[in-house]
């Protein structure tokens, strides 16, 4: 990313005219920009505020909850002198005597991708963050930025947009933001955030700020009536025979009286991405094959066209070897080689190698770069994979098409690869796949794209609805199954969880005594008791009888103790008549021994007399048996083992702790053989995760030890579930910027 703050607009030309009134002109259009920024900046700031309260406020684990607390702790502290940094930059850019020397236009795409930083992922994460907003706001407030531009130019006295750098560019605007959010010490998760508020509240709504911006300058007698801008505008990068966005084209548009307005605005809410990676390939291309006069002309020479090419792809996704989903293998095509044998069938002259302009090649290397991604995906289960692979040659037809493919995640096509993907995450191994209802129903999927898809992507549109229904109805199902699963392991750990509580309450209510307990009682309140205290612990939610019952263990345990004082005595006597009710009743309800249950009652009875009248005789839990000291040992070389074990296992116990509900993994047992199930429930009282595979039926249980340990064996991978031509744009992107920058 860009870290430079100096930023200039203009070459060497001076304010034509009346310097003084420009320069008043200039600082006046400043003053109002940066004070409509900086309205935007503070809605978004109060905008981060409340998304970061509300993460917090949802997140799952204590350190997740903390970071986020901690990010809006930072940013409310820094807020005040990132907008003073920002408001400084934007005045900046107006700043005429700021010269630099300006990059010619051939060299313009080049120098913007050396200046990628070559560090972590964290910044290039950042740049690419910086460079959607940037290529969407360009895209969408076209109109409006060509006008200021031009009308910009002409107060500063140039005569052309290649003299100057125009203030208010969207991606000097990100930028100037970047540099002033790099004190902002939070991790790369909270800075995104903080990037898409502002592309929310600042970049999105940058609109009003030029429509502003233009009306005071035609206030001030600039360009009134500008229709055709009377300067040249600056060219775009342009790949082969094909220009990308080029503003000469947005300025003819605006000879017709055409304005980007903020309904074209909404209807394209995606970045395009398309002009980015396409310049990114241009970048990446060995730069003999970029200034070889010769190869240009030779290609130029044997290229097919595009309807050629089509008709070509065509006849390649009707070939059976091509388009068969029986294969096991999943594997990218080669589309040039392909297209030669093709050519060959057709007896063409192939003493040349099959050419493309240089549109065509690009998107050739882009879905295959898409296709090798998806192929490599290990979140994808193999036979999904064999069968999503055969769609490269429809997916290559749709994007020659319609380069939408790469803006809009709505596109069609776009939307049924990811459907087919995300569904395919959960299917495990079957040993016949014809039964297998999703397999089957993503084959014949497949198998419809490769026999119907003649170029028209409404078919797209129909099998993605047919598709979604299907899946619709089978989760409906799995929802039902697991929905009782849960609710089955719950109670079953709730009982078992009771029956834990209870064991402990009695065993250590008896162990810590201060004196005997009698056999009769402990017998009592081990196999009697417990069962009162059980269903107690179970209905406490509505009946509140778990702590009576703990009470009356007390109150029976203390009153077999040794009492002397008068006013302990005083209390035996008011309070044995009700325990013994209690007992007996509890008893009762549990049906404890039935045919016996009086005579128990009698001995209790017995032996609560007993201790009363003779407090002398009973023997103290002290006088049976004394503990012999501990002695201090040193730690041992297995114990620090042991410790540094502890310590490490620590990082994989917070990685458990990140799983949410709903996200799959896949397991790998003793044999080898893998599984893929997803959480269903956290039961975080019981320290147990229930897992379920994809039809809602219980796989396993783990504790959270149990999954850390698992992790730390790599007998267990959290799968990602993110859309996966989301995932491959974003991936082929950064491996394009990377190369770029090596």
């Amino acid at each position: 990313m860009n870290k430079s703050t100096g930023v200039s607009y203009i070459k060497s030309n001076r304010p034509a005219g009346n310097p003084a009134a420009s320069h008043a002109i200039v600082s006046s259009i400043s003053k109002e920009a940066a004070r409509d920024l900086s309205e935007l900046l503070q809605s978004m700031f109060d905008g981060i505020d409340d998304s970061l309260f509300e993460l917090a406020n949802s997140a799952r684990t204590n350190n997740e909850q903390n970071r986020f607390f901690e990010a809006m702790r930072e940013i409310r502290i820094k807020r005040k002198g990132i907008e003073s940094q920002f408001s400084q930059a934007i005045l900046g850019q107006f700043e005429p005597d700021q010269v630099h020397q300006q990059e010619s236009d051939h060299t313009e795409n080049v120098t913007r991708l050396d200046s990628l930083s070559v560090v972590g992922n964290d910044e290039l994460e950042e740049d690419v963050a910086i460079t959607a907003m940037a290529s969407k706001a360009k895209a969408n407030f076209q109109g409006a930025l060509l006008k200021f531009q031009t009308r910009m130019s002409r107060a500063y006295g140039a005569h052309s947009l290649d003299a100057i750098n125009p203030p208010l560019e969207p991606k000097a605007i990100c930028e100037a933001f970047a540099n002033a959010c790099q004190e902002l010490e939070i991790e790369i998760k909270e800075k995104l955030i903080v990037f898409k508020q502002f592309d929310r509240y600042v970049i999105s709504n940058l609109e009003p700020v030029l429509e502003h911006a233009n009306k005071l300058l035609i206030r001030h007698g600039i360009l009134p009536q500008l229709r055709t801008p009377g300067i040249r505008a600056k060219s775009a990068p342009r790949s082969g025979s094909e220009s990308i966005a080029s503003p000469s084209n947005a300025q003819a548009r605006l000879q017709e009286g055409h304005q980007t307005t903020g309904g074209a605005g909404q209807a394209r809410s995606d970045a395009d991405i398309f002009p980015e990676l396409q310049a990114l390939l241009a970048g990446n291309r060995h730069p003999a094959a970029k200034t070889s006069e010769s190869v240009h002309t030779t290609q130029t020479r044997n290229a097919l066209d595009t309807n050629a090419l089509l008709t070509l792809l065509t006849a390649l996704q009707k070939q059976p070897h091509m388009n068969t989903t029986a294969s096991k293998d999943a594997k990218v095509i080669d589309i040039r080689s392909a297209l030669q044998d093709e050519l060959a069938n057709r007896n063409l002259d192939t003493k040349q190698p099959a050419a493309f302009n240089q549109l065509d090649e690009d998107l050739i290397n882009l879905v295959s770069m898409l296709f090798e991604f998806i192929l490599d995906d290990y979140n994808l289960a193999p036979p999904i994979q064999v069968l999503i692979s055969r769609l490269q040659i429809p997916i290559l037809k749709v994007v020659i098409k319609d380069k939408n493919f790469f803006s809009s995640n709505r596109h069609p096509a776009r939307q049924l690869l990811n459907a087919l993907a995300k569904a395919g995450i959960g299917w495990g191994t079957s040993t016949d796949h014809s039964r297998d209802k999703l397999y089957v129903k993503i084959h014949d999927t497949v198998h419809k794209v490769l026999e119907e898809f003649d170029g028209d992507v409404a078919l797209f549109t129909r099998l993605n609805d047919d598709f979604s229904a299907f899946m619709q109805r089978e989760e409906r199902k799995a929802k039902i199954v697991e929905q009782r699963t849960k609710e089955a392991e719950k109670g079953r750990i709730r009982s078992k969880q009771a029956q834990k509580r209870v064991e402990d309450i009695i065993s250590n209510k008896i162990l810590n005594a201060r004196h005997a307990i009698p056999q009769v009682i402990s017998e009592m309140l081990k196999n009697g008791w417990s069962r009162v205290m059980f269903l107690a612990y179970l209905k406490d939610d509505q009946e509140h009888q778990w702590a009576p019952t703990v009470k009356v263990v007390d109150d029976l345990i203390w009153c077999l103790q040794p009492l002397t004082e008068v006013k302990d005595r005083q209390r035996w006597v008011a309070i044995v008549p009700k325990l013994l009710k209690d007992l007996k009743s509890g008893l009762e309800n549990v049906s404890y021994s039935t045919s016996s249950l009086d005579e128990t009652m009698r001995e209790i009875k017995q032996e609560l007399t007993s201790a009363f009248k003779n407090p002398d005789n009973i023997i103290t839990g002290n006088e049976i048996s004394s503990p012999l000291p501990s002695p201090q040992l040193k730690e041992t070389a297995v114990e620090k083992q042991l410790a540094s074990r502890i310590q490490d296992m620590s990082r994989f116990e917070n990685a458990v702790d990140e799983l949410k509900v709903g996200q799959w993994v896949e397991f790998e047992l003793l044999n080898g053989n893998k599984f893929r199930c997803k959480l269903s429930a956290k039961i975080e009282e019981a320290d147990c995760y229930i897992f379920v595979n994809r039809m809602g039926l219980k796989t396993v249980e783990k504790s959270r030890a149990e999954l850390a340990q698992d992790l730390s064996k790599n007998k267990v991978l959290f799968l990602e579930q993110g859309q996966v031509i989301d995932r491959a744009l974003n991936a082929v992107m950064s491996n394009l910027k990377q190369k770029a920058d090596s």
